[in-house]
């Protein structure tokens, strides 16, 4: 099977993290980015998350996602001025209010991107078996996880094969980009599903998770700044500069 769902992590910062620290820092950095609203306080998240996002991904990955982002956020301040100037009863233009959604998108892709990167599916795999989860939360998740990887590898491969055809402008992205990756998203999510009910569910024998060195001092450490960084990231929530929320 082409997407084997046993997969090695690199030798990284991250890679070195329990999967139990790595899956708590991001349910609590979802919470987090729902309960606070200061583009301050985000954009503090941000670059904390973003460091911690670099000890799993090299700097080139974290600038892509983040020159997309940043395409996203100037394409919808566009569009939100241009509907300001036209209809100005319908919103008021706030830049710093529309990039909020932004920042929250920003903080879990560098959560997800720790774990995606760094962990191997298989190990997630069992100690979400470990917990006692439903099936339908251990496969849609374990998938979810492993196709970041598998979505990032077909992109260059893609992309190198639309450096080989000729063609130039729309038409060339279209065709050699667009409509394959989109293609290659649907083949790699039914071929990662196969896979990971044919490596875990429904099998008698739990594979043993105790096989793992466990919660060390570079885990206490990770967790302890965690803390300090979401304190501080409430305090500046409540106490920093306040900001006007958008109307629509």
């Amino acid at each position: 099977m082409r997407a084997s769902f046993l997969t090695k992590s690199a030798d990284t910062f991250a890679a070195g993290l329990d999967v139990r620290i790595k899956l708590l820092l991001c349910i609590s950095g979802s919470i987090v980015t729902i309960a606070l609203s200061s583009p301050v306080s985000l954009g503090f998240l941000v670059v904390a998350s973003g460091v911690l996002a670099l000890g799993a991904a090299r700097p080139l990955t974290i600038g892509k996602v983040y020159l997309f982002a940043t395409l996203m956020l100037t394409f919808a301040l566009g569009f939100s001025a241009l509907i300001s100037l036209a209809v100005p009863g319908l919103i008021r233009w706030n830049a710093f209010s529309l990039s909020v959604p932004f920042l929250r998108m920003l903080i879990s892709v560098n959560l997800l991107l720790v774990l995606a990167l760094s962990t191997p599916v298989q190990m997630l795999f069992r100690r979400l078996q470990s917990w006692r989860l439903p099936v339908w939360v251990q496969v849609p998740l374990s998938v979810a996880v492993r196709f970041v990887p598998s979505f990032m590898n077909d992109c260059a491969q893609i992309r190198d094969a639309v450096r080989l055809r000729p063609g130039k402008g729309l038409r060339r992205f279209w065709r050699g980009m667009a409509v394959p990756l989109v293609f290659r998203m649907l083949y790699s999510a039914d071929d990662l599903a196969m896979a990971a009910e044919l490596k875990g569910i429904g099998s008698a024998v739990r594979g043993d998770v105790s096989n793992g060195e466990g919660v060390g001092r570079r885990d206490i450490v990770v967790l302890a700044l965690a803390a300090l960084v979401i304190c501080a990231a409430v305090a500046m929530q409540y106490y920093g500069p306040q900001f006007a929320t958008q109307r629509m």
